[in-house]
């Protein structure tokens, strides 16, 4: 769904007419938005591994390749709602084998569009839920875990570590994990800093940079634009540099 509240929709067919059908159709529905319209699959797999696409709308037979085949080499990861628009019936047993959602006939009238739509956003409409479930029940378990507790769970590769709170020297951000970096050992898990920021204690850490979170009571001194903690230095950032001054020197 994209910040307008609308789920966004691409639609593959080498017609031209066919592509212009779905459009006014889509065009008419408000929690649409048709951001492409393309006559090839190969076009499409920008957009769909960007993850920006919610619905696609996809004929069968095309000259470069089949949108069956096109569809069974999608990653699951940012996989689209699928509407099949196909002149030919007798494909319907494939594309449902492929998790299609609906499946329309040429020329599909638009009651029979309006149909798979509201097919397709009701199981959008349940991920969004589930997801959001899902992440409410992450963040709160690691809320749990980190506010009731002086140590944090941190998952490795091939071991289940409990970190205490006064080991972390500082944390750094590493793309989708992080670096829990105490006296003598980098420890790697799968956070993110902006969780850990707003599940650490206020008191004891500080986002200082948007790659590092520090412990405040192992800072050494503060250089310039840089962090000296233990044997490291680490970056501040300009705008938490005066903040960061204060509760070095003690003052709230």
């Amino acid at each position: 769904m994209n910040p307008n509240g609308k789920y966004n929709c691409i639609v593959i067919d080498d017609e031209f007419l066919a592509r212009k059908l779905l459009a006014e159709y889509i065009s008419k529905v408000p929690k649409l938005n048709l951001i492409g319209s393309l006559d090839s699959p190969v076009d499409a797999i920008d957009f769909i591994s960007g993850g920006i696409v919610d619905i696609l709308f996809i004929d069968i037979e095309m000259s470069d390749i089949s949108g069956i085949d096109f569809i069974k080499n999608l990653s699951l990861i940012n996989r689209p709602i699928v509407v099949f628009v196909t002149a030919y019936p007798q494909y319907a047993v494939q594309g449902f084998e492929v998790d299609a959602t609906e499946y329309l006939i040429k020329p599909a009238t638009f009651s029979r569009f309006i149909k798979a739509v509201n097919k397709a956003i009701t199981i959008l409409n349940v991920r969004e839920k589930m997801n959001f479930l899902e992440k409410n029940r992450q963040q709160q378990s690691l809320s749990n875990i980190i506010q009731s507790h002086n140590y944090i769970i941190v998952k490795t590769e091939r071991k289940i570590v409990k970190l205490l709170y006064d080991d972390i020297y500082f944390i750094e951000g590493a793309l989708e994990y992080v670096n829990f970096q105490t006296k003598d050992k980098k420890i790697m898990g799968l956070f993110s800093l902006k969780e850990l920021e707003k599940e650490l204690p206020k008191e004891k850490f500080m986002r200082i940079h948007k790659s590092y979170i520090v412990a405040l009571d192992k800072i050494r001194e503060i250089d310039g634009n840089q962090v000296k903690i233990g044997e490291w230095k680490v970056f501040v950032s300009k705008d938490n540099r005066p903040h960061l001054i204060q509760l070095f020197r003690g003052i709230e």
